[in-house]
């Protein structure tokens, strides 16, 4: 780029940046709405897209209570080859900043009052510097969008352009990704109107350092996997405590067993995936009364690099047939001391491990009840869907009231772990797994960190994995044979209120590479961006990756 061409863009970047900021646009609201409005308008401005209206849309989300949509928007240049800049317009909400969320996407205003309150030397360091700019959504991720939006309306200004530019921009990245899954769809129909070829879908999500003067860029997004875990125990008295089972116990054990349990952390060269924490974690219990509950339930996130579902829900079932053994073994022993202490002849209790996945528990209630389940779990889940779209439950509680309607229709009694999967589901993504990637892909990192030193003598390294979990997740689909089978059958709401078109996904298999500014503190309310990295840095470095990646060459063998 020229420097006059860049003083340009970073005057345009800015208008749009702050532009963006202001927009509450709170995943799950219509804010999203007003900020797809913003964006649509925004691209529509341009000359381009004014002379070339088919190429600019608004692709509503199917069943969507809010009405949202993904804007989209493709600028034809030469042949077939296309690059995809993908971003997220949605924010995570205002809570974190307390007294302050009025002034959440007001950067000024919100400068001048953290000023005033208590808070890390590093952030007030910062604050002081003067170089970013703190907001709701600074770094996560209008920062990106911004740059790909004003990028986009350069590129639609070149004559003679090589290659196409596809500029996608998704809601509700923040929640269950429902604006990237259906967008898949949407990928592979605007690929079909248009006979393109995804050679890279290019992500800005903003980047965390250690180092000043080392940036990061991705070649792949951490996958994500949810897990349920359901414990049916048998109620009693707690006059009467032998005769039950606390469902409690168990659960609590199972957690045990599991948080921050590196056995769960996957390790690929120098990136290791953090262990897995819970998330939610109770009993079933509405009110008191003088008896143990009758279930308990909870679930957590486990982090990917390489392993697959099947794997997981494999290690899992023996975390969970551990974790029974051992309640099992300490009842007994306290067991024992009591019938010692009532001077009673020792024996054991009548509990034995039980461990069930939900596709297990599903099959045995088709065979035991018939079409009399079927009908009463349809029902269930359609009156489920209701209370979650009025927020009366979210998603992951929900799995809990159709496991629990399950086992109602089982002939199995006794207490039970059911293992489930909830959305949201990510799989991992790296370039290294592609079996076959362009010579360009393959050297787009030393391009970008060539650029880098030679411009600001910065170094920027590659990581496999961006740990921030992304939408690129849904571009590719490595080991199907060990993700599809073993997801939806385990997930009670599958194709009911979500669903991941893995097929679709598998069939675009497009590399991917997430090249964004410098941020900090992304979900807080101390977020913030590096404006020289928004203005100068971050669009020169996209701007290389995008025109390299462009250029000629021929398929070859990893």
């Amino acid at each position: 780029m020229k420097k006059s061409d860049s003083s340009n863009l970073a005057t345009r970047i800015e208008k749009i940046f702050m532009e963006l900021l202001a927009i509450k646009s709170h995943t799950g609201t219509t804010g999203e709405r007003d900020i797809e409005a913003y964006l649509y308008q925004e691209l529509r401005k341009s000359d381009y897209f004014r002379a070339n209206p088919e190429k600019l849309g608004m692709y509503p989300l199917k069943r969507d209570s809010l009405k949202r949509s993904i804007i989209w928007g493709l600028v034809k240049g030469k042949g077939k080859k296309t690059i995809v800049l993908l971003h997220h317009h949605d924010v995570v909400d205002t809570f974190d900043y307390g007294i302050l969320k009025d002034h959440a996407y007001n950067p000024i205003k919100l400068a001048n009052k953290l000023k005033h309150i208590e808070i890390a030397d590093e952030v007030k360091k910062d604050l002081e510097a003067g170089e970013w700019v703190f907001a709701r959504g600074a770094a996560d991720m209008k920062a990106g969008a911004a740059i790909q939006i004003a990028l986009v309306e350069e590129y639609a200004k070149q004559q003679g352009l090589e290659g196409n530019i596809l500029i996608v921009s998704v809601p509700d990245e923040e929640s269950l990704s429902t604006g990237m899954r259906e967008g898949v769809k949407l990928l592979k129909d605007i690929k079909k109107k248009f006979d393109l070829e995804y050679v890279l879908l290019v992500n800005s999500e903003a980047h965390q350092r250690d180092e000043e003067d080392k940036g990061i860029f991705y070649e792949g997004s951490v996958g994500k996997l949810m897990p349920v875990i359901y414990v049916r125990g048998k109620k009693t008295h707690i006059g009467d405590i032998f005769h039950g089972f606390n469902p409690i116990v168990l659960l609590s054990q199972i957690v045990a067993n599991t948080e921050l349990n590196t056995a769960f952390s996957d390790v690929e060269g120098d990136e290791v995936s953090p262990p897995p924490s819970w998330s939610f974690c109770r009993d079933t219990k509405k009110c008191y009364d003088a008896s143990i509950p009758e279930a308990s339930g909870g679930y957590f996130s486990i982090l990917t690099l390489t392993r697959t579902p099947k794997e997981i829900l494999a290690q899992l079932q023996k975390v969970c047939d551990e974790s029974f053994e051992e309640v099992i073994d300490k009842m007994n022993e306290n067991y024992s001391k009591f019938l010692s202490k009532s001077r009673e002849s020792v024996k054991k209790l009548p509990w034995s491990i039980n461990v069930k996945t939900f596709s297990e528990i599903y099959e045995e209630a088709i065979q035991y009840s018939g079409d009399a389940f079927l009908k009463d779990f349809e029902d269930t889940t359609n009156e489920l869907i209701v209370e979650i779209q009025k927020n009366k439950i979210n998603i992951p509680e929900s799995n809990f009231v159709l496991i629990e309607k399950v086992l109602e229709y089982v002939a199995d009694r006794r207490p039970i772990v059911v293992i489930a999967i909830s959305p949201p589901y990510y799989p991992h993504i790296a370039n290294k797994d592609f079996k076959k990637l362009s010579k360009t892909v393959k050297e787009i990192g030393k391009r970008i960190n060539d650029i880098a030193q030679k411009e600001w003598k910065e170094t920027y390294n590659k990581k496999n994995y961006f740990m921030g979990i992304s939408d690129m997740s849904y571009v590719a689909l490595h080991h199907s044979d060990e993700v599809i089978p073993y997801i939806g059958p385990n997930m009670p709401l599958w194709e009911k209120m979500y669903d991941i078109p893995f097929e679709a996904m598998r069939d675009l298999s497009i590399p991917v590479i997430n090249v964004g500014p410098w941020g900090k503190d992304l979900h807080k309310f101390t977020e913030r961006v590096h404006m020289k990295d928004v203005l100068e840095k971050t669009p020169v470095l996209l701007d290389t990756a995008i025109k390299w990646a462009l250029s000629e060459t021929q398929l070859s063998e990893q």
